[in-house]
């Protein structure tokens, strides 16, 4: 059965998540997603989070993150300040549905690979520019990271713990917004094209795409004059309403959470007769909604003595049969063994190329499944150079002359110009530091036990 997409090209000369992560998911439905690459300027994901920490041999072919995000793509090198380089891009884009990049519109410009540009090369191609800032205006050739954009996006000053300064958030926040946003937008430009003919030209301003999901606060400000507080986990019409700890075991300490939510008295009443805490519907401070958000601070105190002495998962299971909603804060290990992820298949075992030495590794799978046109089988990221014969010998129809003769002149590689892998400190140093928590001796065991003994080493 034919995926979604299937037929449809893509070019992508995109780094790190915003583009990468969208043309992920198109590669999903069935699209033919060739990604370009170089090898004079590493892309950065190749050379950290490295499996195994392991920064010998060929280690730009097993980073973790460039793995998660570039799955089912075909992958090719080209030094585009090399004439030919930029010639087979041309030639490429020529055969071409979609254009993708995630550079700054200078480098865009000095390559001359500008809509207008394209469109001299194929009438009906569709170009996407997915920048920090927008392709115009005065902010657009501002180089822009994942921070940078939260911080400009608005969502940086309203996240926050009561009291306290702004927050970014663990991941480039602004990435993955501008990733679905992308994805949104090229199907309406294929659609689009299908109606009329007509290709165009998609300007996708990533910080522009995190302000869209903070309307409250930009119509608050605009109705009423009102900028709001941070609030951390709190929400502005119920209490309690959080995350509260819960008790760990000997191996993980007291990391464990869980998130209670009350919107009304009935909820309440439940809440204190599952924790055993009846004298709290009686105390004057917590008898109506109102009284509860008056002293939330004193409530959540309480709350957390009370859910300390529980498990996570138990006091789960208590409080939803008590119609409390309550869910468990799942951390890594947890997601990936969670029953009912696997029952529906969400984690997909993945094999990578024998060259890496990796064995196949469960990766997180789409979070949408369409019943009639299946997303297409999990395929590991190209190593890099890996489709180079597929794209321009097969596919561009150039001669194995051509593809050695490009290769010893550098136009094509299949290992970077000068590797560099970043070896990151001892497990027990990253834990000391704060950038782990804990980690796993055993998780090779854990994971083959749960996706397929033999499939993990």
């Amino acid at each position: 059965m034919a995926a979604p997409l299937e037929g449809i090209r893509i070019v992508e000369m995109g780094q790190l998540i915003a583009i990468p992560s969208a043309m992920k998911m198109l590669a999903d439905m069935g699209a033919q997603v060739i990604r370009l690459e170089s090898c004079q300027r590493l892309e950065s994901y190749r050379t950290d989070s490295l499996y195994q920490n392991d920064v010998e041999g060929e280690f730009w072919n097993r980073g973790a993150n460039f793995y998660e995000q570039n799955r089912n793509k075909l992958g090719i090198t080209l030094d585009l300040s090399h004439p030919a380089g930029l010639s087979l891009l041309r030639e490429l884009v020529s055969i071409s549905d979609v254009f993708t990049e995630n550079f700054t519109p200078r480098v865009i410009k000095n390559f001359q690979l500008e809509y207008e540009d394209l469109r001299g090369l194929k009438p009906d191609i569709i170009m996407v520019s997915s920048t920090g800032y927008g392709f115009t205006g005065p902010w657009a050739n501002f180089g822009a990271t994942g921070p940078a954009t939260e911080g400009a996006s608005g969502l940086a000053y309203i996240t926050g713990y009561r009291d306290g300064p702004p927050m970014m958030s663990e991941i480039p926040y602004t990435d993955y917004t501008g990733a679905e946003h992308t994805v949104f937008a090229v199907m309406a430009a294929l659609i689009h094209r299908q109606q009329t003919g007509q290709g165009q030209f998609i300007d996708v301003s990533q910080t522009e795409t995190a302000t869209a999901t903070v309307p409250e606060a930009l119509l608050d400000f605009a109705v009423n004059g009102r900028t709001a507080p941070r609030i951390g986990n709190e929400d502005p019409q119920m209490a309690p309403h959080g995350c509260y700890p819960c008790l760990g075991d000997d191996r993980l300490g007291d990391d464990r959470w869980i998130a209670i939510a009350v919107s009304s008295d009935q909820e309440w009443t439940s809440l204190c007769q599952v924790l055993n805490r009846s004298e709290w519907m009686r105390d004057t401070r917590f008898l109506s909604a109102e009284e509860r958000m008056r002293h939330r601070s004193e409530l959540d105190r309480l709350i957390a003595q009370a859910t300390a002495a529980w498990q996570n998962h138990p006091l789960m299971h208590a409080l939803q049969e008590a119609s409390v909603p309550a869910g468990a804060v799942l951390d890594a290990q947890e997601l990936l063994f969670d029953p009912h992820l696997r029952q529906r298949g969400f984690y997909e075992l993945v094999a990578h190329h024998p060259s890496t030495g990796m064995p196949a590794l469960p990766y997180a799978g789409r979070p949408w499944k369409f019943s009639a046109t299946p997303a297409v089988p999990g395929k590991a990221a190209p190593i890099i150079g890996e489709h180079n014969r597929t794209v321009l010998a097969e596919l561009l129809g150039h001669s194995e002359a051509d593809l050695a003769h490009w290769e010893a002149e550098g136009v094509i590689g299949y290992a970077p110009a000068n590797p560099t892998g970043t070896r990151r400190p001892s497990l027990d140093e990253q834990v000391r530091q704060g950038r782990l928590q804990r980690y796993e001796t055993d998780f090779r065991e854990q994971v083959s036990r749960a996706f397929g003994e033999g499939n993990v080493s």
